[in-house]
C-alpha cells in the first residue's frame, strides 16, 4: 500500500477504534470515501462524490490523530449535505466564507452532541472565536439559522488566493457549499465516488447504526438530533396529513354550536309556558395566507394549495386568500384558494399577513398558511382562529421554528 494511503487507512482505524476514538457508527461512511492524492489542497478536502482530495506533504508529516480530525470534519460535511443545503439557501462565492463558517459550527455541535472527543483544537479555537460576542450563534441551531447571521457580521477572509495555505479554495472543497474547484476531478471520473442515492444510503446506514450503538431515539439536541430522525424516522404522505389536518380545523369549527333565542326551539312545543332557546351554527369562515416570496417552490406551492381545495370543497363557502412576503399585497374573497391572484417576490414577513387576518370580517376560524418557513412569526396567533402551516420544502430541508400554537405539515418536495 502506498505510503498516503497507509496514513489514510491508519486514521480510519483510529477512528473507530474502542480505545481511541470510538466511533464505530461511522465505519461505512469512511469506508465509502475515495482517496485522491493532491497538492492542489492545503491539507483535507471532500468533493460533493465522496472523493477524499489529501496533501501527500500534509499526511505524512502528521499523526494518525491529526489526520482522522481533519478526516472526520470532511465526513460531517458529507453527511450532514452542506452541499445541496447551500445551494438551497443561496450561497454564492461572495458569502461562501460565512457558509464555511456555519458549517463548522454545526459540526462542533454535532461533535458534542455525538459524545465523540474529535474536536481539534483548531477548529475548537475557531468556533469559540465565532461565539464570543454573538449570543444568536449558541449550540443548538442549523447551518442555515448560523449563515443568516455570518454572512451579515462576518468580514470575508484577509486572503483568497488559492496558491497560499489558508487560501479558501484550498482549505474546502464543494462538499462543504456545493461550489466545485478547479482541482476537482469531473463527477465521471474513473477513480470512483458515490452518487446521490448511494450516499443518502450510507447516510441512513451511520444514522441507524449510531441508535444501534447508543440506544438514543429522538432525544439528540440540535443539528444533530435533527438529522438523525430526518434519516431514520419514516414519514407520512404529507398530501394526506395536511387534508387532515385541514378538515380537523373545518370539522372543530363547525361543531362549535351557541344557543340563541331568536329561533325557536324545536321542543317547544313539549313544554308550554317555558321559553327555551335554540341553536345556532356558525358557518366556518376560512383564510388561506401565502408566502409569495422568491424562495417558495412554485410547482410544491401548486400541489399543496391543491389538496387545502380538496379539503375544503365540502364547505361550499368563500376563502380569503392573502398574497403577502414583506407585506400584503392582495387580499381576495374566491371559491377556491388556487383561484386568487398571487403577487410578490421579495423577502418574508408573516406577521403582517397574520395581522391582516385579525382584521378581516367576518374574522376567520380557520387560518392555513403555506410558507417556506423563512418569516418571524407572532407571539399569538390570530384570535378566534385555528391554524395550520404548510411548510413548503424540499426533501430534508431544515427551516426556522414554528410556533407551537400551530399545527405543521412538512409538505416536501418528490425526490
Amino acid at each position: 500500500m502506498p505510503p498516503v494511503a497507509d496514513r489514510v487507512a491508519a486514521a480510519k482505524l483510529w477512528l473507530i477504534s474502542e480505545q481511541t476514538a470510538q466511533l464505530p457508527y461511522l465505519a461505512q461512511a469512511l469506508y465509502a470515501l475515495v482517496t485522491v492524492e493532491s497538492d492542489a489542497v492545503a491539507r483535507v478536502a471532500a468533493d460533493r462524490w465522496w472523493r477524499l482530495y489529501v496533501n501527500p506533504a500534509w499526511v505524512m508529516a502528521v499523526d494518525a490523530a491529526s489526520l482522522a480530525r481533519a478526516i472526520t470534519h470532511q465526513l460531517w460535511h458529507l453527511l450532514l449535505e452542506h452541499a445541496d443545503r447551500a445551494a438551497r439557501a443561496g450561497v454564492d462565492a461572495a458569502s461562501r466564507h460565512a457558509w464555511h463558517a456555519a458549517a463548522d459550527l454545526a459540526i462542533a455541535d454535532t461533535l458534542a452532541s455525538s459524545g465523540a472527543s474529535v474536536l481539534s483544537g483548531e477548529l475548537a479555537e475557531r468556533v469559540a472565536a465565532l461565539r464570543a460576542g454573538r449570543p444568536q450563534l449558541d449550540p443548538g441551531k442549523s447551518a442555515e439559522e448560523y449563515w443568516l447571521v455570518l454572512r451579515k457580521t462576518l468580514p470575508p477572509p484577509e486572503t483568497s488566493d488559492p496558491r497560499e495555505d489558508g487560501g479558501e479554495e484550498r482549505q474546502e472543497g464543494s462538499a462543504a457549499d456545493g461550489q466545485e474547484r478547479g482541482w476537482e476531478l469531473p463527477e465521471a471520473a474513473d477513480v470512483g465516488g458515490l452518487t446521490d442515492f448511494e450516499a443518502g444510503a450510507v447516510r441512513q446506514r451511520v444514522a441507524i447504526d449510531y441508535r444501534a450503538l447508543r440506544g438514543e431515539h429522538g432525544d439528540q439536541p440540535g443539528e444533530f438530533g435533527r438529522w438523525l430522525r430526518r434519516m431514520t424516522e419514516p414519514s407520512l404522505p404529507w398530501p394526506t396529513l395536511l387534508a387532515q389536518a385541514v378538515r380537523r380545523g373545518v370539522g372543530w369549527t363547525s361543531g362549535r354550536t351557541h344557543t340563541t333565542y331568536t329561533r325557536p326551539n324545536r321542543r317547544a312545543a313539549s313544554t308550554p309556558g317555558v321559553v327555551m332557546p335554540g341553536w345556532r351554527r356558525p358557518q366556518p369562515q376560512v383564510a388561506c395566507v401565502v408566502d409569495t416570496s422568491g424562495s417558495v417552490d412554485d410547482v410544491l406551492l401548486a400541489r399543496a394549495m391543491s389538496e387545502v381545495d380538496g379539503a375544503l370543497r365540502q364547505l361550499g363557502a368563500a376563502v380569503d386568500v392573502l398574497a403577502c412576503d414583506a407585506a400584503v399585497h392582495a387580499v381576495r374573497r374566491v371559491r377556491k384558494a388556487s383561484e386568487a391572484t398571487l403577487v410578490g417576490g421579495g423577502g418574508t414577513d408573516l406577521r403582517v399577513a397574520l395581522a391582516a387576518v385579525e382584521r378581516l370580517r367576518p374574522r376567520p376560524t380557520l387560518t392555513v398558511v403555506f410558507t417556506d418557513g423563512w418569516t418571524p412569526w407572532p407571539e399569538t396567533p390570530p384570535a378566534g382562529s385555528a391554524v395550520v402551516v404548510a411548510l413548503l420544502l424540499r426533501r430534508d430541508e431544515v427551516t426556522l421554528e414554528v410556533p407551537s400554537w400551530a399545527t405543521v405539515v412538512r409538505c416536501e418536495l418528490d425526490a
